[in-house]
């Protein structure tokens, strides 16, 4: 696999508003590096692929900037197809061609040189698997296959910025397992990735970063801020929550509570929160020292579909309240 010329992609205080009023983008910005996969999350309509449009260059700001490798994207947008690939949802893919055809229609379209072009394809066909399929017609691959496909005619390009609009949609679990797998090696050839998913269990996987948008802007998470990485999922950002099975819950739970943890329990397991690996170790050593036989003990693992959903069911409460606020007035 090539690497590329490392390129940040930018967006800057982006706006956009469409047509009928409704504000798609308000005020978001963006930095994703080089090497990087960054995990966008959000609702329908929440304004993830208008973000991915504008950044790629397909669709214009009010107000805002996009820059790759220096060039203003926003004021120059052709210059786009030479930093920035955009595999967009839904696919849009030929049907009546064989793969091979479709492959050297985006190749010429790229203006990819005519004796680079066999190279080229040569060497997606390989990074992608597609080598058994080249001289069937596109309509009689599986839905797996064709995204790969459409993959394909994005990589052609050899951007260093991809960005990836539900790359996985409607695909099986295998499928979909191979297609992220695929997408991380493409950021570790120094690419910079974006990638929309409503299948968060596999981004969670995928993606180094995420930001949650919700009404068209970043919605702040439990780090006060709209970014967040894996890593700080992972342990529960700043009190990270354990789980204790034990004998004799009700003891353990009067123990931690005089050592100042709130501890909720359901049958013989109860959870509490830590700021770090020490206090727990602390508050799992006292139980144990008041007689308490303990069966597991373990961090709980905070999963980004769960997180997602309360942050969001928060926002639109607030969002709520804040209109019925201004209705009355």
């Amino acid at each position: 696999m090539t690497r590329v010329q490392p390129t940040s992609l930018n967006l800057v205080d982006i706006w956009k508003t469409y047509p009928n009023g409704i504000e798609a983008l308000r005020g978001v910005s963006l930095e994703v590096k080089p090497g990087e996969v960054f995990g966008l999350v959000g609702p329908n309509g929440a304004g993830k692929t208008t973000l991915l449009k504008v950044a790629g260059g397909l669709l214009f700001p009010e107000t805002g900037n996009v820059t790759c490798a220096g060039v203003d994207i926003t004021r120059r947008p052709k210059q786009a197809a030479k930093y920035i690939g955009l595999m967009p949802d839904p696919l849009g893919v030929y049907t009546d061609v064989s793969a091979r055809e479709y492959l050297e229609f985006f190749a010429r379209l790229q203006d990819i040189p005519f004796d680079q072009i066999s190279g080229k394809i040569d060497h997606t066909v390989e990074l992608l698997g597609l080598a058994p399929w080249l001289d069937d017609e596109v309509e009689t691959l599986s839905a797996g296959w064709q995204r790969r496909l459409a993959l394909g005619r994005v990589l052609l390009a050899d951007t260093p910025v991809l960005l990836l609009d539900e790359p996985a949609a409607g695909l099986d679990v295998s499928a979909r397992s191979e297609l992220l797998a695929i997408v991380r090696r493409l950021a570790e050839t120094g690419r910079t990735v974006a990638v929309s998913s409503h299948i968060l269990p596999e981004l969670q996987q995928l993606a180094d970063r995420f930001a949650i948008i919700n009404q068209g802007r970043w919605v702040n998470t439990a780090s006060g801020q709209p970014f967040f990485t894996r890593a700080e999922l992972e342990r529960g950002f700043t009190m990270a929550e354990w789980c204790l099975r034990c004998s004799r819950p009700d003891n353990a739970v009067a123990v931690l509570a005089r050592l100042g943890f709130n501890a909720k329990s359901a049958g013989n397991t109860l959870t509490f929160a830590a700021a770090d690996d020490a206090a727990a170790s602390g508050a799992l050593k006292a139980v144990i020292a008041d007689g308490v036989d303990v069966y597991e003990f373990y961090r709980r693992q905070v999963e980004l579909t769960e997180m997602v959903l309360q942050i969001l069911r928060e926002d639109n409460q607030s969002s709520g309240a804040a209109n019925n606020h201004g209705d009355r007035k």
